[in-house]
């Protein structure tokens, strides 16, 4: 894959996960509340989060799209994606500090599956025409 077709693939999936859920947690920001939380967050870091996020679905999605080539299995891969990124951390989180595992954890889960389905569906129309060429 060119580097310009990556930089503008990992620059979208990143604006779509950034804003998609910084839009989801401003909605849900009460259930999500734990005491220990900061006082300030650290955008820095969130910001990090995402641009690796973004980037790695980037560059497995090639490797995918040749076993899948479809639109639903873009979807399928974005979803798996954040299911591999948020699941895990999510458990660690909730297994080491009193979070519970709640309808909160649920909708959490829903909503980062359905935004990694999305950036893997912009991903498949920006690389779609290159990576059937390929």
């Amino acid at each position: 894959m060119k580097t310009k077709y990556f930089i503008i693939s990992t620059a979208t999936a990143f604006l779509i996960s950034n804003v998609l859920t910084t839009l989801w947690y401003m909605m849900m920001d009460g259930p999500n509340y734990v005491p220990f939380r900061r006082e300030e967050i650290n955008y820095g870091m969130l910001m990090l989060n995402h641009l690796l996020y973004a980037g790695l679905m980037v560059y497995f999605y090639p490797f995918f799209y040749a076993k899948k080539p479809s639109l639903f299995e873009a979807f399928t891969f974005g979803a798996l994606i954040s299911a591999l990124m948020f699941i895990p951390q999510a458990l660690v989180i909730r297994s080491i500090w009193t979070v519970d595992i709640n309808m909160i954890f649920v909708l959490n889960t829903i909503a980062h599956l359905i935004i990694g389905g999305l950036m893997a569906i912009m991903i498949y129309f920006i690389l779609r025409k290159r990576l059937m060429n390929a």
